[in-house]
């Protein structure tokens, strides 16, 4: 009975019962892709995600700082001064109280854009490493984190500057038409459809200049032009991709306090890597289609393995053989494979072996293989030759039919045929 492994040999040395590693158990598309790396390399990922969010902490600092502004200039404000006690009557107390809400609003997205400018700068070390981890690359977590920032900080600064102007328009003309009334309905839908519009267009090019950015060495006007031909021919799958990396987002807006507190913990431990492993997996994708074959020395499908046709027929092949199992007659008694009863030894290796030494081991086992598989064909020979008695009984009986269908026909043949041939 196999002895029962402990937790620590488990989690230190693994299972013992895995598969060997072949090419073909590589992913072989996209999301098999996706997939491997999410749950094959969450650790990684989830100090990714926690670099990143260091960052981001001005960001957060910063919301969190005005929403408590707000809620005490709201608590401030004499809703009860029409009562008369202690209090200077107001007049549209609640419009004062939403027009300044909305002051409060316009500062927060304001000093937002140089925040965003700031997580952008973790955000050009997450991508790099994300994308070595896509292709299968070795990776140090914090050392290959900050050479990604040496390296491509500047693409994201810039960038990161236009998207925090464009969510600084889509949110201020959300305010503006609710706050202004007067405006006549069909101009504010107009308005917000325009500013939404254009922030769905940059986020589409973000996708492609971000990971353009940490893959090919381009200057600043190749990859706005690459990024925006991407976002128009490919528009379609990027509004997918953007709304399934929304997706975490919406459900923290909209789920109830007591499940958004564990919502934001989970968001925090893998929220942005799930974001940019999605746009990485999808732009290359998208780099394979168009670009790589246009590229000098890109390779094509980093990460997966493509089956070919000479893949197939192999796979085909060591089916067949794993399939060709040996049959011996169970009526006859097996010949003594001396191979496998006697048991054969090898040298065994020194403490400091050398490559002489590997060798001499290797030449041993294919000795045996070759000796194993020769007393086998022997095994099978014999009990091919040795018919058992079953078949000694139905070869005479035909033996003994065949005689008598030849005497019969002999002496029914006339005398006169012998004469005439």
């Amino acid at each position: 009975m196999a002895q029962k492994k402990g937790l620590i040999y488990r989690l230190t040395m693994g299972k013992d019962n895995l598969p060997d590693f072949t090419p073909d158990r590589l992913p072989g598309t996209r999301f098999q892709l996706f997939k491997d790396v999410f749950f094959n390399r969450i650790g990684a990922l989830v100090k990714i995600n926690l670099l990143v969010l260091l960052f981001c902490l001005p960001a957060i600092a910063w919301v969190v700082l005005m929403q408590f502004i707000k809620q005490a200039d709201g608590s401030l404000l004499p809703y009860s001064g029409n009562v008369g006690i202690g209090y200077p009557i107001v007049n549209d107390v609640v419009t004062l109280g939403q027009q300044r809400a909305f002051q409060f609003d316009l500062q927060t997205y304001l000093i937002l854009i140089p925040c965003i400018m700031i997580a952008s700068i973790g955000l050009s070390g997450a991508f790099y490493v994300i994308r070595r981890l896509s292709w299968g690359e070795g990776i140090s977590v914090a050392s290959h984190f900050f050479q990604g920032i040496k390296m491509n900080f500047l693409p994201f600064l810039w960038s990161s500057l236009f998207a925090g102007v464009s969510l600084f328009l889509v949110l201020a003309n959300i305010g503006i038409y609710n706050n202004m009334p007067e405006i006549h309905i069909a101009w504010r839908i107009v308005g917000i459809a325009v500013s939404v519009i254009q922030f769905v267009l940059l986020f589409s090019m973000l996708v492609f200049l971000t990971t353009q950015a940490v893959t090919y060495k381009l200057k600043t006007w190749a990859l706005i032009k690459n990024s925006f031909l991407f976002a128009i021919a490919l528009l379609p799958t990027n509004l997918i991709i953007l709304i399934l990396s929304a997706i975490p987002v919406v459900l923290l807006m909209i789920l109830p306090t007591f499940i958004s507190v564990f919502g934001y913990l989970l968001f925090a431990l893998i929220g942005f890597s799930y974001i940019i492993l999605l746009w990485t997996v999808y732009a290359h994708w998208a780099y394979d289609k168009f670009i790589n074959d246009k590229v000098e020395g890109a390779v094509k499908n980093r990460g997966m393995y493509k089956k070919t046709e000479a893949d197939v027929k192999a796979a085909e092949e060591r089916d067949r053989k794993n399939n060709n199992i040996r049959f011996n007659n169970p009526k006859k008694r097996p010949k003594k494979i001396t191979s496998i009863d006697e048991g054969e030894t090898f040298t065994p290796l020194p403490t400091s072996f050398s490559r002489a030494d590997l060798m001499r081991l290797e030449e041993e086992k294919e000795a045996v293989k070759r000796s194993i598989d020769a007393e086998y064909e022997d095994v099978e020979d014999e009990s091919d030759s040795v018919p058992n008695e079953t078949e000694n009984e139905s070869a005479a009986g035909v033996a003994e039919n065949d005689t008598a269908a030849l005497a019969e026909s002999q002496s029914d043949t006339p005398e006169s045929g012998a004469d005439e041939k």
